[in-house]
Order: structure tokens, then sequence, then C-alpha cells
């Protein structure tokens, strides 16, 4: 509501701006007046006067004269009843629009929202009067579904990748019984996900598939040991327990380990994070349901599995034969051989695994592999945001944000010509202030887009060409800011040095090579007129407040009050006229009232002058900044290098040059360098997480170093399979190589334990490291496949928007990959390695305290009896046992009856043990055929 009084009309009745003002203000109101107490109850009194309308407005006494006429509003002023002036426009698709948001709410489904709006617009329930149209921009709905859709295929493909592998070394039974383990945790996993604010949306199913073949490790490890016992002959619930028992302890701390490097990922900073957030909860969550149905649940069901090694349907026995006795061969004739040469050369193979991860590191640091901290995220949307100059013309500013429209619609044609198809729907326009406005350009689903987004902002770019006055134009089609950005910011307290500065720092970013888009934070104000009174007015009493506030109150207007009409709070304001208030004449000329009534022009009390006003004042810690913001090209130079020539150059000079003046990194780098920072604090939190795991499962303090020694090496996977694929080190891709530090650890954690056992049945190290690579062959070969299995999926996927989060499945599948020779190979040699350590340690020690060396035992008189003797093994049967399998040995042969009394054994011991052995043998298959006769 304005009620609008012109200065003539004011000198014409002798009134004042605030004479009206106060007038609406007291007579438009309800006031209570008190309480009357009757005998029938309290009655409350009040003073009715308020107005809601513009008619009643008029009818408002500002004056009444002695001879009783009255001057009312009516009189001096005009009543505007109606809506403020606009501040925004917006245009979709070239015409007039105005947009209106729609949002679910609490549990609402987007897809049910989404087709109950799509009904309303074909068959609205209100009158849409001719002329306008009902259409639906940016239908998030529809980007969503098709992800959805995209990574639901992804997720099934993946479990039926997985469920092949597994059938191709267990039997069908087993198989599908570890296969369900998967639907079962993710069921888990969706009933934990409201209770951490997660959602399903393209992240969190990504992290479905991401843990889809993690989640069968544990699975794999329980039933696989389950189905051996049967093949022993422990049928049964017997076998289902003793099975599940002996793997136990190491597959809880396998996946504790797995959680524990997952953890940290919650607390991750920045946006990057709080997108990523739900990704390690995700895996937590499903890793513990898995956990539970693995122990609990999975041992019942395969209990009542047959023993046999193959399923009785032909093909898949047929298939799972060739597998099974291929992989046996392979134990057999090239693995073991090799793992025994590889123990024999433990420190030839330990170094040579060090050289590898040297050379993987070195692609890094020689730019075989490119590093870009954040990666592009591709958007539904491409939009252009442009900014001018604070004097700029209204009708400068938008004949400009019409050129970039007009662009767009024309690339719009041009793309539909050249691909045949829309590649651009729509095109909003939003006049967002007086010096600013928005194009946003909604794009094709990504299934059908022929061209990425940054393709179509550059052919966009090109046809907008240079515009005049343009502070900024800046065109963007991701959801993050593409490419590197080093951001300095300049701090102190004199505006002027701080523009030298910004202008020196400038000039210098544009001599580097990469460097482009250089800009910085400062923006020249608005032109503005300055009002300072002249010594006259001091004279006639009037002071600045005085001549400001009836300026303020001609111009801005005075707010008298507020009132509610029905629904909408409506502010009353009195001002001038809309032409007295867009002249420069009115302004000069305008009448300034002094304290006694009468009026003097303001140009016989204040000067005039044009000035320039700041368009904003950035501040930091209380002192002045200007930003000075560059754009990176990663193919010419890196952020480490521009940094190390700025600091130099130019940056370290600054406070000798600009005493007071600092500067800092600011912005994107900023963030990058606080998200390295706790990576790298999270990366070793998790290390000492897991050492503390292991160290409670193995009762040592160094055979836990020995297994997470083998972490870094699945980080050379990692970088080997991104030069595979092409691809860059991400930030995603770092995230994964810490994921991976965790599940490495798995299969090694099981490996060591078996080891140890069988140290503790008094088997001699080297058949006990033998012993364990074999029977862990099979199940980490078995995870590893399933793990990469299952990721296979998500790393071929084509669509835009899955680009970003493919190189943290490229960092976990080839990790694990390169981890299984890991696994098999490095830590078996470790561990003969730590061996070796402890004699040594042991031996200096008794030598330095002078206590007399201990008699080695038979299981050590052997292993050094292999190792310094035994150049060529060719023709002896040189198994490093204990006394009772050298028995063992000797009673199977003698058992045979046609297997001569030639012992195998050089060793004089184990040779003697032996012949015992095949004479107690002999003598019961002599008694054996003597009974069946």
């Amino acid at each position: 509501m304005a009620i609008e009084v012109s200065e003539a009309s004011l000198q014409r009745y002798g009134m004042s701006f605030l004479e009206v003002a106060n007038a609406v203000r007291q007579s438009s109101v309800d006031l209570p007046t008190g309480v009357i107490k009757t005998a029938q109850g309290n009655v409350s009194v009040k003073a009715k006067g308020q107005v809601y309308w513009g008619e009643d407005f008029e009818d408002i006494v500002i004056r009444a004269l002695p001879d009783g006429a009255q001057v009312l509003v009516r009189d001096v002023a005009t009543v505007l009843d109606g809506f403020k002036d606009g501040g925004s426009l917006s245009e979709f698709n070239g015409r007039p629009a105005v947009a209106l948001s729609v949002y679910r709410v609490g549990d609402q489904n987007i897809l049910d929202v989404s087709r109950e709006l799509h009904e309303y617009v074909k068959n609205p329930s209100i009158y849409i009067p001719e002329g306008i149209h009902l259409d639906v921009w940016q239908d998030s709905s529809v980007y969503f579904k098709s992800r959805m859709d995209l990574l639901s295929e992804n997720a099934i493909s993946g479990l039926a990748l997985v469920f092949v592998i597994l059938l191709l070394f267990l039997r069908a039974q087993l198989s599908f019984w570890v296969s369900l383990g998967i639907p079962i945790s993710f069921m888990g996993a969706f009933m934990m996900l409201p209770y951490f604010d997660g959602s399903l949306n393209m992240i969190s199913l990504f992290a479905f598939i991401l843990v889809l073949g993690i989640v069968v490790d544990d699975a794999i490890i329980v039933g696989e040991n389950v189905f051996s016992k049967h093949r022993e002959g422990i049928t049964g619930v017997k076998g289902a327990i003793l099975g599940a028992q002996e793997v136990q302890k190491p597959v809880i701390f396998s996946v504790l380990t797995t959680i524990i490097a997952f953890a940290p990922l919650i607390m991750l900073p920045g946006p990057e994070g709080k997108l990523m957030k739900v990704i390690p909860i995700v895996v937590i969550c499903t890793l513990i349901f898995s956990l539970i149905e693995s122990l609990l649940v999975l041992p019942s069901h395969v209990s009542g599995i047959s023993s046999d090694e193959f399923d009785r349907f032909p093909v898949i026995g047929f298939i799972q034969k060739k597998f099974s006795v291929g992989l046996e061969k392979f134990v057999d004739n090239i693995y073991s051989p090799f793992l025994e040469l590889c123990l024999r050369w433990r420190y030839t193979t330990l170094f040579g695994f060090i050289a590898v991860l040297i050379v993987a590191l070195s692609l890094m640091a020689s730019g075989w592999l490119k590093v870009v901290f954040f990666s592009t995220i591709e958007a539904d949307t491409a939009s252009a945001t442009i900014s001018f100059a604070q004097n700029t013309t209204p009708e400068a500013v938008r004949d400009g944000i019409k050129r970039v429209e007009r662009a767009a619609m024309d690339l719009k044609d041009d793309l539909r010509t050249e691909t045949g198809s829309e590649q651009i729907l729509n095109v909003f326009t939003a006049f967002t202030s007086d010096t600013s406005g928005r194009i946003v350009v909604e794009m094709a689903p990504s299934e059908n887009r022929k061209m990425s987004g940054q393709k179509l902002i550059r052919q966009w770019e090109e046809g907008v060409g240079d515009i005049h006055d343009v502070v900024e134009l800046e065109f963007k089609a991701t959801l993050n800011q593409p490419g590197s950005i080093l951001d300095i910011e300049l701090a102190s307290s004199s505006l002027s040095d701080l523009k030298l500065a910004a202008d020196g720092l400038k000039e210098r970013m544009a001599s580097i090579n990469g460097l482009y888009q250089i800009t910085d934070s400062f923006q020249r104000g608005k032109q503005e007129l300055q009002i300072e009174l002249k010594p006259l007015a001091r004279n006639l009493g009037l002071n600045l407040d005085d001549v400001a506030m009836q300026v303020r109150q001609a111009y801005h207007g005075a707010d008298v009050q507020n009132i509610q009409r029905g629904e909408q709070d409506i502010k009353v304001v009195v001002r001038y006229p809309a032409e007295e208030r867009s002249s420069l004449w009115y302004l000069e000329n305008m009448s300034i009232r002094m304290r006694d009534g009468s009026t003097v022009p303001l140009l016989t009390v204040a000067d005039i002058e044009y000035g320039e006003g700041a368009a904003q004042i950035n501040r930091h810690n209380r002192r002045r900044v200007i930003r000075v913001r560059a754009k990176l090209d990663d193919s010419v130079t890196s952020t480490e290098k521009v940094m190390f020539a700025l600091k130099q150059e130019y940056l370290n000079t600054i406070p000798e040059n600009f005493p007071g003046m600092s500067w800092d990194i600011s912005g994107v780098q900023k963030e990058k360098d606080e998200f390295k920072e706790f990576l790298g604090k999270a990366y070793w939190i998790a290390i000492l997480g897991m050492y503390v795991m292991m160290a409670t499962l193995f009762r040592s303090y160094t055979q836990p170093l020995m297994v997470m020694f083998a972490i870094p090496f699945g980080i050379i996977g990692a970088l080997l399979g991104h030069l595979l694929a092409g691809m860059q080190i991400t930030l995603w891709s770092l995230v994964g190589m810490i994921a991976v530090s965790g599940i490495v650890v798995n299969d090694n954690l099981v490996l060591v334990d078996f080891m140890n056992r069988n140290r503790e049945k008094g088997i001699a190290l080297m058949e006990s490291i033998r012993q364990a690579g074999g029977a862990r062959f099979r199940p980490i070969m078995l995870t590893s496949l399933t793990t990469f299995g299952g990721l296979v999926p998500l790393m071929m996927e084509s669509s835009l928007q899955a680009q970003f989060l493919i190189p943290m499945a490229v960092s976990i599948a080839f990790g694990v990959l390169f981890a299984t020779l890991v696994s098999l190979v490095l830590v078996p040699a470790t561990y003969y390695i730590l061996h070796d350590t402890q004699i040594a340690l042991r031996e200096t020690a008794l030598f330095f305290s002078g206590a007399k060396k201990k008699t080695v035992s038979v299981a050590e008189e052997v292993d050094q009896t292999y190792d310094s003797e035994s150049d060529d093994d060719s023709g002896k049967l040189q198994w490093h046992v204990g006394l009772d399998e050298a028995y063992e040995l000797g009673h199977k042969e003698g058992l045979k009856g046609d297997v001569p009394r030639v012992s195998p054994f050089e060793l004089e011991v184990l040779s003697a043990s032996w012949e015992a052995g095949w004479d107690d043998g002999h003598e019961e298959f002599l008694a054996n055929n003597k009974a069946s006769t």
C-alpha cells in the first residue's frame, strides 16, 4: 500500500511529509483502552480505527481547519493499493514466466510427487486464463529414476557375476547360500539408513554396488571352511559348528578392520565429504549384518549340503570339476613350487615388491598419472551467471542477459539439427538483480545425451562472444567447480594498498602459462549523490540528521505500519510519486522544512556531489580483504608449481612492499589442503585401529606389523588400475585406496592365523607356510574375484553422472586384485623374514648376555639344513616336516605293500622315523592280507 504525496501538494497546504505520515499512523489503529468490571462480568473497551483498504486510507483526516473544513489524505496524495514494484523477472523459453518450486515433504516419494504434479499440469483444478501455459521445468525425478534404473541394473549384473564366479569353484547349493547373504545384508543396511539421516539415492546405491563383492568375503571363508570339514568326514551340524568356529576369530577381526578403514570417511569435511558420507555408512551397516549372517545363519544352511565335491547336474558338475582339477594342478604344480622359490629367496621377493611400489608411486610424481583432487561431477543443467558493473544502465543489463539467452536458444536449434534429438529441453532466464542475471539450460537425460555438459557450454560461450561492461560471465555444467582453482586472499586495513597489491598479483599471474580467467573480488560501486551541509544550514538550525531524514522519507518512503489482510502481510508506505523519485531536478529543488515550519530548497542548505559507493565490503577477521582468483589448466601446470613461483616472485615480498598486509590461501585450494590433511589423519587413525585389532587377534606386537606392511602394496594395484583405464587420480581414488587398506588385511588375517595354528601343531616353518598357502589359495582367489566381479559393471558404466564414482571402484577392484598376489606371495615371505628377525634378535640378546646358546629343535634343524645345504631339490623329497609327519608318511607307504623301504629323507633323524612308520605299516598290510585269505 503506497500513499504517494507530491511536493506541490505539501506546499499548497503548508504541510510536511512527516505530518502526513503521522496522521496515517495515528488514525489507522485499534487501541485497547481498559476493562469495565460489572456485575455481569468484565467488559473490555477498545478504540477501533484500523483501516485495511485503499479507499478507507483516502478518508483519513490529516488536518482539521478552524472553520470546520478538513484536509483528507485524498486531497494531498494518491493511494495505490496493489503489488509492490517487482525487483526481478524471469522468462521460460523466451516468454515471460513465474517459476514455482515443488518439494517433497517428509517421507513422500519423489516419483509419486512428480506423477501427481504432471497429472495436475495436464488437468489443472483451477481456471487458467487463455494465453497462460503450465509447464514442468527441471523435474529431478526423471534423472533420479534413470540413475536408479541404471545403478540397479549394475547391481543385478554384479550380483549375477558374483554368483557365477562362486558357482565355478563351489557347489550350487553352497554358492546359493553364500550369495543369499548379500540381499540379507542389504536389507539390514536399508533398515539402518534412516537412523543415520541416509536415504536411497544415487550415492547410496553406488555404495551398495561397491560393497557387493566385499560383503561375501566372510561368507566365502565360513562356507568354504564348513564344506572342507564335510569332505574330511565331519558332516552335519557338527561339521558346520567346527567349520565356523575354526575361522570365527579371523573373520570377525577382518570385518572389524574393514569397518575401521571406512569409519573415518564418515567425518570427511566440506561438500565432497557430505556427498560421500553415506558410502561408509552403507558399507559398515552391510558388513555388520553380513558378519551376523555368515556366523549364525549360514552354517545352519550349509550343514545339510552333501560332501560331494561337485554338483550332480551334469553340465555344472563337469565345469566345476574342470575348474577344481585345474585349480588343484595350478596350486600343486605352479603356485606351491613358486611359493617355495619365493620363500627361499624371500629377501629378493621383498625388495622386488618394494621396487614395484616405488615405480608405481613414481608414475604420479613423473606425471604419467595425473592427480586432479576434485573430479568433475556432470550435472543435468548448464548455467551462465552474468554480472555487470554497478553503474551499467538497466537497458544494457537486460540486453546483455537476453544475448546470452538467445545464444542458448540458437544452440538448442543447432544441436537438434546436428544430433537429430533434443539435447537442450528448456531455457530458463532469471533477472536476479539490477545488474545480474542467470540463464539455466535443462539438458537431456544422460542416457540420451550426445555430448558432455563441458562441450555444450564451450559452444554456448562461443555463441555469446564479448559483452560490454560485463564484470563476470561464468558458464558451468557440473555439480562442483570443474578443474583446479587458485584463490589467494589479501588482507589489510588500507583499501588502496589492497587494490595495488591485487593488481600486481593479477599481473604476475597473467605471465604464468596455464592460468586463465584471472579476476578479483573488488567491485566498483554504483554512482551515488553525496549530500554535504553548507555552513548556512547550521545557522538556520538544521543538522545533517534532519536533512537526511527528510530526503530518505521522500525517496525511500516512510514505513507507516503493517496490516494483516487475510493471509497477506501488507506494508503501508508514504513516499513521493514515481516521477519525482526518478528525477535529479526534483531532488535539487526539494523543499527542506525547518523547525519553524518554513521551507528552503535543498541546494540552499546543502551541496550535492557525484561520487562512487562501495558495491560490497569483504572482511575477514575484521580486516578488509580482496580475493584474487584464477583457473588452472591441469594439463599445463599444477597448483604446487604455480604457488612456488608466486611465493618466490611476489607473495613473499608483500609484507615488505605493503606494511600490515598479509596473504593466505582461500577458497577451493584451502578446502583441498584441509581435505588432504584430514585424509592423512584418517589414514593413520585407521592404521592404528587395525593394528590394535590384529595385535588382539595374534597376541603379538610384531605379527600385525607384518600384515600391515602389506597394506601399501595394495595401492600398487589401484595406481596400475588407473593407468590401464587411462584415468586421473581424484579425491574418490584416494578414498578408495584408504578402503583398500582395510580390505587387503582380510585375507592376510586368515592366512597368518592358519600359519600360526600350523606352527602350534609342531609343523615346521616352511611346511606351515606351504600348507597355509595351499589351503587358503582358493578362498583368497574367490574373495578377490568376487570383489572385482561385483565392481566390473560399475567400472564399465558409460553414464556421465557415474564417471566421478568410477575412480573409487577402480581403486578398490584393482587394489584387491593386486592384493591377491600380496597375500599369496609377499605375506608368506614376510612371515618367514619375521621368523629370521626373531631368531637374529634372540641370538644377539644371548650373545650380549653371555648365556649359552639354546639347542635347536628337530623342526628348526630341518629348516636350517634345507636352507643352507639344499641348492637343488630335484630327485629329493625335502618336505619340511616334524618326526610325527615323517612317521605318518612312512606308515602310508608301508600299507601299500609294494613300496620299497627306501627313505626319501636325507636327514638321519627323519629317515629313522620314516623307516619305523614303514615297518609298522607293512606289518599291518601283511596282517590284513592273512586275515582276508
